[in-house]
């Protein structure tokens, strides 16, 4: 017999998905909190690309990078890993610092697999979750 399919499950990374919020559903990814720890960070991105790309949905997607160093290596690893998921991706939400918000814009404007209203980037994660549920793009 099958096992009854949970509507709550979670994400690789223990973010529940699809999560609920203002009448609408993302997929969270929790890529933060990992500081200097690059091998771990890196594992768990791709985890997550792995459980995104065998799923047979496209999502709206929320990732954030609060508290984890996004060197010129990383943020590299973290653009590719975002073009390799783009065919799964209605909307993007990025929330992290600051510093690494511009530094990931620069990086997605150049890299150019996503058109600029297919994603949104945000110091504030609640401004991030309300506009991937909303009709609107950027």
């Amino acid at each position: 017999r099958r096992k009854a399919y949970s509507m709550l499950s979670k994400s690789p990374s223990g973010a529940l998905s699809p999560y609920y919020y203002k009448g609408g559903y993302f997929h969270g990814i929790h890529y933060g909190s990992y500081f200097d720890d690059a091998e771990a960070f890196l594992s768990m991105m791709e985890q997550e690309e792995t459980f995104l790309l065998n799923s047979p949905e496209k999502r709206r997607i929320l990732m954030d990078f609060y508290e984890t160093d996004l060197t010129e290596p990383i943020l590299e690893k973290v653009i590719r890993h975002m073009e390799r998921i783009s065919p799964k991706i209605i909307k993007l939400a990025v929330a992290t610092d600051k510093k690494s918000l511009r530094r990931l814009r620069k990086a997605l404007t150049k890299a150019a697999f996503l058109s600029p209203g297919r994603y949104y980037l945000c110091t504030d994660m609640e401004e991030g979750k309300t506009w991937l549920v909303s009709d609107a793009y950027v």
